[in-house]
């Protein structure tokens, strides 16, 4: 694949003339051609100009998914500004540190995320809020106006859009870091184009197709391999506020949505929830499924339910804009289900020994670092995290375990941060957590580390069990003491009734350990009162 240099804004603009009366966005209440989307958001561009928007402002976007979002989105980016794009579960103090932090002079706001309500969010720390000069919600200042622009104002945004480049930061993505503070993520506009060009060749994607997008916008998933890989393909979508099992059902059946792409957990809420064991997924063809990990036989599980879906297995982040590698197309399921894919075109992947950054041998377990046109221009205003993330020879430490196969197959084994060090042992909650799900009764579950005094850390496995079904915690230890060395069994078991997700998706794992921290210091404190 050849890589290009063009802005997200020259790319809509230039897709707005091929596809002109096609669907860009097509909703239950609302639709807009790719020449309306590219005309509406040149009349915002323009709009936010008059607010001294300009090439480099950080503007923040924070909302749940609408159409209003993304026309905001591409009106941002031909003015050369960063959106900020800030995640819809934040809260009060995560909300002001973000704003503060990272420089964002402007602020957009939007519908809340199930419950939150921002404006009074907004309202209780606009006080502290140093670098925020303007907030706007984004319902009452985008306007639906589709007419072009005159002539006057098209040779003004031509203008401007003509001093920006390919390697100007197109948005701002927040990842979670080893401090309170997200690292800022910033991401080129080349980065985005040409990684989302590498997904819709992987993916077969065309005009003919219709996106059915419920994974959040402030995510690299909704950005790269969601509106932009939509936009560069000539695909229109259909666009959920956030995931909800029942509206992604609907979308399928009723919107002719032939493309969706989640998480594991996702995919999972789809095909395991009994009260929609009798809807069709036949239409779909194809989709990305990538973001955690997941066991073969939940692939297969959801392959069965979508007959017809290319399931993509993808390995990326998002600093990596976020795709490293994806499977094949015409492979079998059963290779799919084992591996992150075949690193894509005009990128890089060694497996390196975590402390000296030696390069292994091929099958070889260290962690994956990458090199290529998809690396981030690096963390905003976070010069030692830099520091830490990048080799002295240029290459990205993913923070990943895993190894590449004589084919390029990249294969993912763990998290270097998630290991457990127990008596001076590194444990793999990977190996754990495979161990328990063979346990017919167990649905999901998540293994962490809990700070120990004597041992360091001890292992404190999180299970769900499969609706109707129980288990004993002796059954469960007899298991786990034939199947695993002593050391990686487990110390405490706790059950609950599902594990918690954050906006994307995802296990959230902080949440998951300050559970599992509660819950073994009560069973110390009980275990001293028994003595």
């Amino acid at each position: 694949m050849e890589l290009i240099d063009k802005t997200l804004g020259q790319c809509l603009h230039e897709q707005a003339l091929k596809f002109s009366t096609k669907d860009a966005i097509d909703l239950d209440d609302f639709s807009c051609s790719y020449q309306e989307l590219d005309n509406i958001s040149s009349r915002i561009a323009l709009k936010l100009q008059k607010l001294n928007i300009v090439r480099g402002t950080h503007v923040g976007i924070w909302g749940v998914n609408s159409a209003k979002w993304v026309i905001l989105f591409y009106a941002l980016e031909k003015l050369g500004a960063v959106p900020v794009l800030i995640n819809t579960c934040y809260r009060e103090i995560e909300v002001r540190d973000i704003l503060n932090h990272f420089d964002t002079e402007v602020l957009f706001y939007g519908e809340g995320y199930k419950d939150l309500v921002y404006r009074d969010i907004l309202d209780n720390i606009e006080d502290e809020l140093h670098c925020v000069h303007d907030m706007f919600a984004i319902e009452d200042f985008i306007e639906y106006d589709f007419a072009p622009l005159d002539e006057e104002h098209t040779h003004m945004l031509n203008d401007i859009m003509s001093k920006l480049s390919s390697s100007d930061p197109a948005c701002m993505i927040f990842t979670s870091g080893t401090t309170s503070l997200p690292k800022g993520v910033v991401l080129t506009h080349h980065n985005l184009v040409n990684n989302s060009l590498a997904m819709i060749k992987a993916m077969h994607w065309n005009e003919n197709d219709k996106m059915c997008i419920s994974v959040p916008l402030f995510h690299c998933f909704g950005i790269t391999a969601g509106i932009v890989s939509c936009m560069l393909s000539g695909m229109s979508f259909y666009l959920l506020a956030y995931f909800k099992t029942n509206l992604v059902w609907n979308a399928i059946e009723n919107c002719g949505c032939t493309v969706l792409n989640g998480v594991p957990s996702m995919f999972l809420a789809l095909v395991k929830k009994e009260k929609y064991k009798d809807r069709n997924g036949n239409s779909l063809k194809s989709g990305i499924i990538a973001g955690s990990a997941f066991k073969a036989s939940e692939y297969m599980d959801i392959c069965r339910r979508f007959p017809n879906m290319h399931l993509q297995p993808s390995y990326g982040q998002t600093e990596t804009s976020p795709c490293i590698s994806i499977a094949d197309w015409d492979e079998d399921n059963e290779i799919k289900a084992l591996s992150g894919g075949k690193v894509i075109e005009n990128v890089d992947v060694r497996i390196a020994d975590p402390l000296t950054n030696v390069p292994l041998e091929t099958g070889t377990v260290g962690e994956i670092q990458v090199k290529g046109y998809n690396v981030m221009q690096g963390y905003y205003n976070m010069s030692e995290a830099n520091k830490r993330v990048f080799t002295d020879d240029g290459w990205l430490k993913c923070g990943d375990l895993g190894y590449l196969d004589k084919d390029n197959f990249l294969y993912v084994t763990g998290r270097i941060k998630e290991m457990i060090i127990r008596a001076g042992e590194n444990i793999s909650p990977f190996e754990i957590e495979e161990a328990i799900m063979d346990i017919d009764a167990v649905e999901q579950v998540k293994v962490v580390g809990v700070p120990a005094q004597v041992r360091q850390e001890e292992i404190a496995a999180c299970i769900v069990l499969k609706e109707g079904r129980n288990i004993s915690l002796e059954q469960i230890k007899e298991y786990l003491n034939r199947r695993l060395a002593h050391y990686k069994v487990p110390e405490y078991y706790i059950f609950l009734e599902k594990l918690p997700l954050n906006a994307s998706g995802k296990i959230d794992l902080k949440e998951i350990k300050k559970i599992a921290l509660l819950k073994a210091e009560e069973m110390r404190l009980l275990n001293q009162n028994e003595i």
